[in-house]
């Protein structure tokens, strides 16, 4: 991973570097400066920026377009199928921190 990035942020001319902040999501679904990333930061930043981008774009607080009627939000659930796994989630208004010691 650390080869990886030195050679995607080669790439880049050294004044964008330091006038541009340049950020990798980690597995809490948290931003970390590229000099700071490491991969094992990240082995689940998938299913966390799956849960950040379904919860700004799918989320409704209210369900009725009628503001002066008051509806119960009903939460989201995310569902990503890759070729090895499946990542299941739900937002309901607010991100949830599970602290784990096994990930499986």
């Amino acid at each position: 991973i650390t080869e990886y990035l030195a050679s995607f942020t080669k790439g880049f001319d050294s004044e964008l570097m330091s006038n541009v902040r340049l950020d990798f999501m980690k597995s809490d679904g948290g931003l970390t400066p590229v000099n700071d990333f490491g991969g094992h930061q990240a082995i689940l930043s998938g299913p966390a920026g799956g849960v950040v981008g379904y919860a700004k774009t799918s989320y409704r607080p209210s369900l009725d377009k009628d503001e002066s009627k008051s509806t119960k939000p009903l939460p989201v659930i995310g569902f990503d199928m890759g070729g090895t796994s499946t990542d299941v989630s739900r937002y309901d208004g607010s991100l949830e921190l599970v602290f784990e010691t096994t990930t499986a």
